[in-house]
């Protein structure tokens, strides 16, 4: 069926993202055997495609951040279009959760970019990622160096997310790491794009190492703190090894993509996962200091919390699309939320909500615009 056929692949950002996208890469090379899988991504989260055995080649687009995101990729789709008339691309597949794509958020970052691909995804949604050699070689210098062997447990803190879904400073995390290494067999690695360090060896900066070589990182270690960004979702893909994760989550943030939701959905155990909701990091440290002693299903009973129910991004994705009058894509939005959620009470709060507040919004932002000029 796909023999010779030249598909593009769409998906621009983020890290955390396009790892998940892996999977629909994979699921094209086996719905169209033979075909050439061009992907185009944002210069800074290429590296993720890197030796990746289902990307033959990489559109690589430049200048991309989040506040300039939506422009360039209604560009980019008007010159895509171009070139597929032109026979450049038999396939184009556009799965980043942006634009008109807003329509498809579900709850979860990855089953809405999942959805993006439009056909049945069928392959395991563990996320591809192949290190080269010279990458695990580094990966393994560091563990030397700080001699990650000789702890009990080495405990890896993403503390510096991209994703919005936690607020942190530097300063909170050390006072964090401080109080957790109290347990004398522990040391933890501070991980984050951040150059962070402290006169203690057992806190170590995770800085220095790529967002790749961190993958393998965690062969070294025995338990993940992190906030569903790109260090907790490099460690679920295939080069890294599972590690019982306590996650923090601020359940009012736009984009809520709870690694429980996300699991369950996935099919994956969420056995070794704790996630913690309130944003109280003493009790975040508590936990972590239980899980070390007490273990993590004990630990667990202790912490659980159930995921709190929130509608705040569907407000605003629809705003969003009601700003561009696309109206399809909010009756789209509101179908698939209802068939996911059910006639949630708050769902339809939300909903109801955003078409009444968007005058004001709109008049709102307007007017900011020309006072700022």
């Amino acid at each position: 069926m796909g023999q010779g056929k030249k598909i593009l692949l769409l998906q621009l950002m983020s890290n955390g993202d396009c790892l998940y996208a892996t999977a629909i890469a994979r699921q094209i090379k086996q719905d169209y055997p033979g075909c050439h899988l061009t992907w185009a991504i944002a210069s800074f989260c290429k590296g993720i495609l890197d030796n990746n055995p289902y990307v033959d080649a990489i559109w690589e687009v430049p200048n991309v951040g989040k506040s300039n995101c939506t422009p360039i990729i209604r560009e980019l789709r008007k010159e895509i279009a171009i070139k597929k008339s032109n026979g450049e691309f038999d396939e184009v597949f556009f799965t980043q959760i942006i634009d008109d794509n807003l329509a498809n958020y579900d709850g979860t970052v990855r089953s809405s970019i999942l959805r993006g691909y439009g056909k049945p995804v069928t392959v395991l949604l563990t996320p591809v990622l192949r290190l080269r050699e010279a990458e695990i070689e580094r990966a393994k210098a560091f563990a030397e160096k700080y001699k990650l062997s000789s702890f009990k447990n080495v405990i890896l803190f993403e503390f510096a997310p991209q994703s919005g879904q936690l607020a942190m400073t530097p300063e909170l995390a050390l006072k964090m790491a401080g109080d957790i290494i109290q347990n004398e067999q522990t040391a933890i690695i501070l991980s984050s794009s951040i150059k962070i360090g402290d006169a203690n060896p057992k806190i170590i900066d995770g800085s220095q190492l790529t967002l790749r070589e961190t993958a393998y990182i965690t062969h070294y270690c025995t338990l993940l703190l992190g906030c569903s960004s790109g260090i907790t979702w490099i460690s679920t893909s295939d080069a890294a090894k599972a590690l019982p994760m306590i996650q923090m989550l601020d359940a009012n943030a736009f984009w809520v993509n709870p690694i429980s939701r996300d699991f369950e959905r996935c099919g994956f155990s969420t056995e070794n996962l704790i996630e913690v909701y309130d944003q109280d990091f003493v009790k975040v440290t508590n936990c972590v200091s239980e899980v070390i002693g007490l273990g993590f299903s004990a630990t667990k009973k202790k912490y659980y919390e159930p995921l709190p129910l929130q509608f705040k991004t569907t407000s605003r994705s629809i705003y969003n699309m009601l700003c561009f009058l696309q109206f399809g894509a909010i009756v789209k939005h509101i179908r698939i939320n209802i068939s996911v959620f059910g006639w949630q009470p708050l769902l339809l709060m939300e909903i109801a909500g955003a078409f009444i507040t968007a005058p004001f919004k709109l008049v709102y932002n307007l007017i900011s615009k020309k006072l700022k000029k």
